[in-house]
């Protein structure tokens, strides 16, 4: 069955073949994306996606498609169309379509697509016992606040750490700790959560800053600051944030075990702290679609 398909302005199916041969995506890696996760038919965080997805589209110079009120009008659209209850969102912005230089005349009419996608979210005992990471350079462009589609390097970093029978890798940059391959990174040591500032190194995560907002309300104290990797081997848990996997516990990191070695005290209060803030916004995201 095919998935559905939203491509400059109509609806289709991704059976149908859409972009052009010089599209500045394709040619250059000129485009951005975002991901969000439905659940029960209803979009989650789909205001901060759309605050994130505007923010790179203005920092890259590439016009924006809509305005947040349209936004959710395609967005809903789409995933009334689909055929299943619970999945992703894929979204992708690229300049547009034009003669392959690389100086880019102004004003191109960007290419817009998003399809919907089912996916196969972790359950109970993954949430529980957690993912192993390795290490690996960070080897990616000087713009990681941007999402951008140019993830040859975490595509390569990833199938390393997959080889290397991990399930994410953790991007290190001169003895610093920047992130996951496709994720956000968290330490808790002595109850104090620690992750990388938000800066040209990390990505500002979605549910990163759920997850930070929810401590801090939480009473726990938060630390964003540089993690050395040498401190790896100090800290009480560890976890990464993203919008397939939430909070999910870090079990390994290059063969140490963290902790015990299953999922923490801090980790696992902050995962029902998001699982219960996912129900919310849904329900306040259907309501004002619903207006």
């Amino acid at each position: 069955m095919n998935d559905v398909l939203y491509f400059n302005g109509r609806f289709t199916t991704t059976a149908e073949r859409v972009l052009g041969v010089e599209d500045r995506g394709f040619q250059f890696g000129d485009a951005l994306y975002e991901v969000f996760k439905f659940s029960g038919r209803k979009a989650i965080f789909l205001a901060d996606h759309y605050r994130r997805l505007e923010r790179g589209l203005a920092e890259v110079e590439i016009r924006s498609p809509w305005d947040e009120s349209r936004f959710f009008a395609v967005m809903r659209e789409l995933i009334e169309r689909t055929a299943f209850d619970d999945g992703i969102v894929y979204i992708q912005i690229s300049r547009g379509e034009a003669e392959r230089k690389h100086f880019f005349p102004e004003n191109l009419e960007p290419t817009v697509v998003a399809y919907s996608r089912a996916f196969q979210f972790p359950d109970a005992a993954k949430k529980e016992n957690g993912i192993r990471l390795i290490t690996a350079p960070d080897l990616r462009w000087k713009r990681c606040d941007v999402k951008s589609v140019n993830l040859l390097a975490n595509a390569l970093s990833k199938k390393k750490a997959q080889r290397a029978g991990a399930d994410e890798v953790l991007l290190v940059d001169d003895g610093i700790v920047r992130e996951g391959g496709s994720s956000n990174f968290f330490v808790v040591r002595d109850g104090e959560v620690i992750t990388h500032p938000l800066d040209e190194h990390i990505l500002p995560g979605v549910v990163r800053g759920r997850a930070i907002g929810l401590a801090e309300q939480a009473g726990i104290r938060i630390d964003q600051r540089p993690i050395a990797v040498d401190e790896l081997i100090e800290i009480d848990e560890a976890f990464i944030t993203s919008t397939t996997m939430g909070v999910m516990p870090v079990s390994a990191i290059d063969g140490h075990v963290i902790g015990t070695g299953v999922r923490g005290a801090v980790t696992s209060r902050l995962q029902r702290l998001l699982d219960a803030d996912e129900v919310a916004d849904a329900a306040v995201t259907q309501a004002s679609s619903a207006v």
